[in-house]
């Protein structure tokens, strides 16, 4: 009866650990970025934010790609964060404000940027 009792606690044991195993997940945004400097500046937002622990934006095809920890953040807070950082995330329009304040380079496809 012991061994019976032990077994069924050690199969609880592992279930937990298995379902413990998907706590990473990876995401695929497309976003509204033109130049370097919006790459280092959503990088470097995303890179230091609880939870994420990879930011990397595709410049040609403008696509970030974000690894992060679903107990920490989800999906629809990053692409709040993007938004607020003055860039559209998928669906999610950029913040009219956080826009206006951009370098140049980084409102207008046409303007010169330091960081190509």
């Amino acid at each position: 009866m012991k061994k019976v009792i032990g077994i069924i606690m050690m199969m609880f044991v592992f279930q937990g650990m298995a379902q413990n195993l998907k706590k990473v997940e990876i995401i695929e945004i497309q976003t509204s970025a033109l130049c370097g400097e919006c790459k280092e500046r959503i990088e470097d937002k995303l890179n230091f934010t609880k939870g994420v622990k990879f930011a990397e934006l595709n410049l040609e095809n403008k696509v970030l790609t974000v690894k992060y920890k679903t107990k920490k953040i989800d999906a629809a807070q990053i692409k709040t964060i993007i938004s607020m950082i003055g860039y559209h995330a998928d669906d999610v329009k950029r913040d009219k404000e956080s826009f206006e304040a951009l370098p140049g380079c980084c409102r207008d496809e046409n303007a010169s940027c330091t960081k190509k």
